[in-house]
């Protein structure tokens, strides 16, 4: 057996022109993560995804310098995380995480770039996974997040300012039991020298001093802060604690005694925040949405406001840096895919009119640049993020008439691969699987939209415009409701069908739906039913119509219970397969929804049965597809649950497969398509029954 990368779908749209430049119109983002302040006021960006770094001048307007490129190298990265200042030296300190080292960059004021000494990834220090960084007395800390140590706790490694190795913290001392670190992300440090460690993996923030002795909050004599919903990162500025994602959709503020004072409302998902040198001003990385935010907030204000209650509050935005991620072949949040290429030689009828299509591109980039010039500075987050959005949609439709106007269509719609471009608000078609193939294909969709399937009725629907062409089951993780679309091709769009579900916890309703399939025993819609920690069964009948068949599930760790089912399989003799995401492991059920059995249990490795948050799972040639999240694998079992063969890779290296945040993978006459919503593109694999691959790994 073996799985072999062959290729990608996605176009990069790394290119800059020559430097400076200005940012507006130049600038596209993939996922950027850390950012930070050097010695002149610049501003440093780690364009993860693009495996670079940018430097930006302190009023944002113009890029300044880039440094980097994909590779192992002394001067390459492989996604570039954090970013940290040397408090006196003209150093940055980078977690190169997928590469397992930090470097030393150092610069002047002509910000003439190039790192200096790589560290962490020797033999007697073996970091696995480099991510949050905090510098103290001639110390460097280094959160590991992926080394596995007793248990699976995974540790912080300190380090001399130079790169030498000195020692590691494996758990904290607090309370009557030793606390474990899990997954730690961010790192922060207080005026005090005692460390913050976003403790992703147990949704809490730990505060130790360097030498891992933990140092209680007086609001709750524990060394920790729980009750978050995550913790993806922490900064401590001006004496208060910032948690984005303690709240979702928002940034929680503790004081220094850990008392929560409120929140800042009407982000999307904030990873790093960064003091500016006003000190009402923070740098804040939103990677899903490719964006680099400056924000105007009076952190003061939490204490004034927040007396006997929560204070909420929204920063106000001064300045957005990343162009909008919609252009030609372009993904922005590539989720789910369906459908499956099987002429390679076809082209797409838009290709004759590249003239066109980069004209096209240009005036909507154009268009983009006016919009953000017509809003008013100190716009508030929330209406900023609302404004953002609405521009983006107004955009697509206009996008969709001209295809329209323009008869641009798929000559052959019968055999293409489907693709749910989120972040766009729209689906993708591609007819031949080329990097930049990616072409859109509907209307604009509600925001949220998340799983697909193709549909083939039996026989004819009533209004169906081409039974030959499959129709495209469209779930939305927001709202519940799922979607049958289908292609007509006189206008060369997706057009709606019909739909069904809604949000809620009823039998019909749905919450927070992810993976769809079409069982090939019935022909039923199968709906992984994620909020409501269950399995939705639904059959369009012969005059069109949706009807619920039966759910079943319930939150549970035991047989007949899921925690999180994200995806199914299905086979023909009727057999149905559950990744159970939370309970780490897979469900078999029968065709009369009972249980059967299951395999899998939690815990690292690639080449095994274990699993760390197994988001999706396909049937193709007599064989399950599992997409294991954490490992960052490509497993493949036989039907009794029997390990086979896998394929590894964490990272951003396009040119290996590598895989960041792969979401609902789809197997088609043995390719396997994964789409990786933090890299933005969709890498495909080819299934050889004839040949076993060793583990990828790096």
């Amino acid at each position: 057996m073996g799985i072999e990368f062959q290729s990608y779908i996605g176009s990069v749209g790394a290119q800059l022109p020559a430097l400076p430049c200005p940012i507006e119109g130049h600038v596209s983002l993939n996922t950027p993560v850390g950012s930070c302040l050097d010695h002149f006021g610049n501003v440093w960006l780690a364009d993860t995804a693009h495996n670079r770094i940018l430097v930006f001048d302190s009023e944002l307007n113009h890029v300044m310098a880039q440094f980097g490129s994909t590779g192992e190298g002394p001067q390459q990265f492989n996604m570039p995380f954090r970013l940290l200042a040397h408090p006196t030296k003209n150093w940055i300190y980078v977690s190169d995480i997928s590469n397992q080292r930090i470097h030393i960059l150092h610069y002047d004021a002509n910000l003439s770039v190039q790192s200096i000494h790589q560290f962490g990834n020797e033999v007697e220090v073996d970091l696995k996974g480099p991510n949050g960084l905090a510098f103290y007395q001639g110390e460097l800390c280094v959160a590991d997040e992926f080394y596995e140590g007793a248990g699976g706790a995974s540790r912080l490694a300190i380090f001399s300012e130079a790169g030498q190795y000195l020692r590691s913290i494996h758990e904290i001392e607090g309370g009557k039991e030793p606390i474990h670190l899990l997954w730690p992300q961010g790192l922060s440090m207080d005026d005090d020298g005692l460390l913050y460690v976003a403790n992703t993996g147990f949704d809490t923030v730990v505060r130790c001093d360097w030498h891992g002795k933990g140092e209680p909050f007086a609001s709750n004599g524990k060394c920790y802060l729980d009750g978050l919903e995550l913790a993806r990162d922490v900064s401590v500025i001006q004496n208060r604690i910032l948690i984005p994602g303690a709240k979702a959709n928002a940034i929680s503020i503790y004081d220094i005694d850990g008392e929560l004072q409120g929140s800042l409302d009407g982000f999307f998902a904030p990873i790093q925040i960064t003091q500016m040198n006003d000190t009402d001003q923070l740098l804040i990385t939103e990677p899903i949405l490719a964006s680099l935010q400056l924000h105007q907030v009076s952190l003061p204000s939490f204490s004034e406001q927040s007396v006997g209650k929560s204070y909420i509050a929204e920063s106000r935005v001064v300045k957005t840096v990343g162009d909008d991620r919609g252009s030609p072949g372009q993904f922005h949040f590539v989720t789910a895919v369906a459908g499956g290429i099987t002429q390679t030689n076809h082209q797409h009828y838009r290709q004759k009119y590249p003239l066109i299509e980069n004209w096209l591109s240009h005036q909507f980039s154009l268009q983009e640049q006016f919009f953000k010039a017509m809003q008013p500075a100190g716009m508030p987050s929330w209406l900023n993020l609302a404004v953002t959005a609405q521009s983006e949609w107004v955009q697509r439709w206009q996008q969709t008439w001209l295809r329209v106007i323009m008869n641009d269509r798929f000559e052959d719609p019968k055999t293409l691969l489907w693709m749910v471009d989120a972040g766009n608000y729209q689906l993708q078609a591609s007819d031949n699987g080329q990097a930049d193939s990616a072409s859109p294909v509907s209307l604009p969709m509600l925001p949220g939209s998340l799983g697909i399937a193709a549909y083939k009725p039996k026989v004819p629907l009533p209004g169906q415009v081409d039974h030959e062409v499959p129709m495209i089951v469209v779930g939305n993780y927001l709202s519940g409701i799922v979607s049958l679309l289908q292609y007509d091709s006189r206008i060369g769009e997706l057009v709606p069908y019909t739909f069904f579900g809604g949000l809620g916890a009823e039998p019909w309703q749905l919450s927070k739906p992810q993976g769809i399939t079409i069982d090939p025993a019935t022909n039923d819609i199968l709906i992984a039913d994620s909020g409501n920690h269950r399995i939705s069964r639904w059959r369009i009948d012969s005059e069109g119509e949706p009807g619920l068949v039966g759910v079943f599930g319930k939150l549970g760790a035991e047989h007949g219970e899921f925690h999180t089912p994200s995806d199914i399989a299905a086979t023909p003799n009727g057999l149905i397969y559950i990744t159970d995401q939370f309970n780490n492991r897979i469900e078999v059920y029968d065709a009369d929804n009972q249980w059967k059995s299951s395999f899998g249990q939690e815990g690292y490795g690639a080449s095994n049965d274990n699993f760390l948050l197994p988001t999706s799972i396909d049937y193709d040639s007599g064989h399950l597809f599992i997409s294991d999240l954490v490992n960052r694998s490509i497993k493949v079992f036989d039907l009794e649950g029997n390990f086979v063969d896998s394929f590894s890779g964490f990272g951003a290296d396009p040119g290996k497969g590598q895989l960041w945040m792969p979401y609902l993978l789809h197997v088609n006459n043995s390719k396997v398509y994964l789409p990786d919503c933090a890299l933005n593109r969709i890498n495909v694999y080819h299934f050889d029954k004839s040949k076993k691959l060793a583990e990828v790994s790096g």
